[in-house]
């Protein structure tokens, strides 16, 4: 019977993984998310700190009897708090920016000059901003994780097509040889940047007209939300577990075959758990790595 199972899963099941690990798009998302993680380990540190040390209700706090020392121990948070704003809460604009360099360099074009037009497309179908006592206020909602399919969404779009443009001939400018290699390059790309940008803000004009929010709205309520809620669903999380594992008996890296689909589906949950301040009288969040990923790292 084993044998049999052995040979299903290498007919069937073997040569798919393997063409979905090697797939362009999905090795971008992949390596997109895997070159945050320093980023967003790196807050989830620092938030854990504030919380546990710099919290009256905090682990370290109360063995430690720091709030007796320190009455007012609970205004030093204020020295990290700003930590989130500079990664977990853009994390979008990451991630547009590096699924676009990576097919970038998958085509073998001017990864930079692609990664930053991603950038340009994401925030080009933003959502509006609000305009409030003569004061213009952009919101933040959907640059951190809420908006992370959207940035997958255009960093994969711009990443497959302004490689392609940039290969014309026709438009690109040459410029003479004395001119520096950075100015060149800004001129050869020039003409299918202002394409792209001109699509994008076309696209973000039509669909304005469907949903006044624009299409990240649209994403997150439609495709998004129901995605995040398999992460936070006990059976959700069991089902990818067995089928990465799975994929390991038959000599395949089960989490980084599925981590394209793993980050669309948990990050959000992730980042909502780095900032979960405890609550006896509240139950925690669930989600991934509550159930996984730390009984993997107990096992290895």
């Amino acid at each position: 019977m084993m044998n049999g199972f052995n040979v299903f899963m290498e007919k069937h099941i073997v040569p798919f993984a393997v063409k979905l690990n090697e797939q362009r798009h999905v090795a971008a998302i992949r390596d997109a998310f895997m070159y945050t993680f320093p980023i967003t380990m790196a807050a989830s540190l620092v938030i854990l700190i504030n919380n546990l040390v710099f919290s009256k209700t905090g682990f370290i706090a109360q063995i430690l009897f720091l709030p007796k020392f320190f009455p007012h121990l609970e205004n030093a948070q204020k020295l990290l708090t700003s930590v989130t704003n500079g990664t977990m809460n853009i994390l979008s604009i990451f991630i547009a920016y590096l699924v676009a360099r990576n097919l970038a360099k998958y085509f073998k074009a001017d990864d930079m000059l692609v990664g930053m037009t991603g950038i340009a497309c994401f925030m080009i179908l933003y959502s509006p901003s609000i305009i409030k006592d003569g004061v213009t206020y952009l919101p933040t909602t959907y640059l951190g994780a809420q908006g992370l399919f959207v940035a997958m969404i255009v960093g994969g779009l711009v990443g497959e097509f302004l490689p392609r443009l940039t290969r014309i001939k026709k438009m690109q400018i040459k410029m003479p040889e004395m001119v520096p290699p950075a100015v060149a390059r800004s001129f050869n790309g020039l003409i299918p940047i202002v394409i792209m940008i001109m699509l994008f803000s076309m696209l973000n004009y039509g669909l304005s007209l469907i949903s006044p929010q624009g299409i990240n709205d649209i994403i997150y309520k439609s495709i998004q939300t129901p995605l995040t809620h398999i992460g936070v669903n006990l059976f959700g999380v069991i089902i990818i577990a067995i089928v990465q594992n799975l994929l390991w008996l038959v000599g395949i890296h089960g989490p980084n075959t599925l981590n394209a689909l793993r980050s669309i589906i948990f990050t959000e949950a992730d980042l909502k758990k780095a900032n979960y301040k405890f609550n006896p009288n509240k139950p925690g969040i669930f989600q991934w790595q509550s159930v996984d990923d730390v009984f993997l790292m107990v096992v290895d």
